[in-house]
C-alpha cells in the first residue's frame, strides 16, 4: 500500500497507527476529473479507522467537557513529498473515519469528489470502503448547491491575477513597451538579447523570471489574463452541483464536462466568458434547486448506521460502547412528536 511504501522509505511521518488502518486512498485533482497533463502533483484523500478509545473515550473513563481531555485525532496531511524512485509529488489528507463522514454528510465538494472518483482512481480500497462507496448517494442532499456555489465563487475569486507576484508590473511594463501580452519568458529573453542597447528590456527579462520563480502557472496567468486552473474549477464546480440536482448523483470525469475543462486548461475561454458562464449557472442552479426532488437535507440517522456497521466490520461488536435506539421505540417517538404538533388539531 502507497503509505506503507512511502513511511518505508522515511519519505512520510504520519501517526503510527494510520498507515496499517486506513481503509481508503484515492487519487484527486485532475487526474480524478481525467484532465491530467501528466506531470501535475498528486493529491492523495483518504480515511481511516483510528483507535477504538479516540472515538469512544468514555471506554477509558473520560467523561465530555470535564478535567483534562485527551486529543483526539481528525485528519493527517503531509504536502510536497517526493518520491524519486516514481519521480512522482504527493500531497495527502487522510482524515478520521468520523470526520469523514461528517464532511461528505455537509456536501464539501472536495470531500464528495473523493468518494464518487472513478475506480482507476482507488489507490487502495477494502470492502469499508466498498460499503460506503456503495451507499454514497445517500450523502447527496439540497445543501449541495449552497456549499458548490460557494467554492465556485471562491476559485472564481482566486483566478483574477490581482495579487500575484509581479504579474501587475510586468503587465504595465508589456504596455509601455507596447510588448504583445502573449510574449512567453523564451521570447522575453531573445527580445533583451536582441537590444542590448534598451536596458529596459532587460530589466523586463529579469522581472519575467522573478514572475515565473515566484508561481509556476503565473506565465500562463499572465498571457491570458486569468489563472486557468482556478478558472476551470469555477465551471467544475457548478456543472458537479447540476448534475447533482437533476440526477442525485455524481460522475466525476462525465465526458462533456472533461472536454469543456480541457478546453479552459488549452486557453480556449476568456475571463470575460468564465464569468458570463458562472452568472448563468447560478441562476440555472437556483431554479433546479427549488425544483430538485434530493432531499433537503442529509439523513443523519441513516449514515449513522452506515457509520456503525463500519466501525463494527472494523473493530468487532459496538455493544460495550454504542447504545442502538430500538426501532419500535423510535417509530413510538415519531408518532409522539406527530401527535404533538397537531395537538390544537386534534383538540
Amino acid at each position: 500500500m502507497l503509505l506503507q511504501d512511502l513511511q518505508k522509505k522515511n519519505l512520510i511521518t504520519p501517526p503510527p497507527f494510520l498507515p496499517a488502518n486506513t481503509l481508503y486512498l484515492v487519487l484527486m485533482g485532475s487526474e480524478a476529473y481525467g484532465v491530467s497533463s501528466g506531470n501535475s502533483d498528486r493529491d492523495v484523500y483518504g480515511f481511516c479507522v483510528p483507535h477504538k478509545l479516540d472515538l469512544f473515550p468514555h471506554l477509558r473513563g473520560e467523561i465530555l467537557g470535564f478535567g483534562r481531555q485527551k486529543g483526539h485525532f481528525d485528519v493527517w496531511q503531509q504536502h510536497h513529498v517526493d518520491d524519486p524512485e516514481t519521480r512522482s509529488q504527493y500531497d495527502f489528507a487522510v482524515y478520521s473515519i468520523i470526520k469523514y463522514f461528517s464532511l461528505v454528510m455537509e456536501n464539501n465538494p472536495n470531500m464528495v469528489d473523493s468518494l464518487f472518483v472513478p475506480q482507476r482512481c482507488i489507490l487502495h480500497n477494502t470492502e469499508v470502503a466498498e460499503m460506503v462507496r456503495g451507499k454514497r448517494d445517500m450523502f447527496l442532499h439540497k445543501g449541495c448547491f449552497h456549499k458548490f456555489k460557494g467554492y465556485s465563487f471562491s476559485q472564481c475569486h482566486k483566478m483574477k491575477i490581482k495579487g500575484h507576484a509581479h504579474i501587475e508590473d510586468l503587465m504595465k511594463m508589456e504596455d509601455d513597451l507596447k510588448i504583445p501580452r502573449s510574449t512567453t519568458l523564451e521570447q522575453a529573453k531573445a527580445m533583451a538579447a536582441a537590444h542590448p542597447a534598451l536596458p529596459a528590456y532587460e530589466v523586463y527579462r529579469q522581472l519575467y523570471e522573478k514572475m515565473v520563480a515566484a508561481g509556476k502557472r503565473s506565465e500562463r496567468c499572465k498571457i491570458h489574463g486569468f489563472d486557468l486552473k482556478f478558472g476551470y474549477h469555477v465551471v467544475r464546480l457548478l456543472l458537479e452541483c447540476e448534475q447533482i440536482l437533476t440526477e442525485g448523483t455524481l460522475v466525476l470525469d462525465e465526458v462533456g464536462r472533461r472536454e469543456m475543462m480541457k478546453s479552459i486548461r488549452r486557453g480556449e475561454w476568456s475571463l470575460e466568458q468564465i464569468d458570463e458562464f458562472f452568472q448563468m449557472k447560478e441562476r440555472h442552479l437556483e431554479e433546479l434547486y427549488h425544483k430538485s426532488t434530493l432531499p433537503d437535507k442529509p439523513d443523519e440517522e441513516k449514515i449513522k448506521e452506515l457509520l456503525l456497521q463500519c466501525l463494527e466490520h472494523h473493530y468487532g461488536s459496538l455493544d460495550a460502547c454504542v447504545v442502538r435506539e430500538d426501532q419500535a421505540v423510535r417509530a413510538l417517538r415519531e408518532i409522539s412528536d406527530v401527535l404533538e404538533r397537531n395537538r390544537n388539531v386534534l383538540g
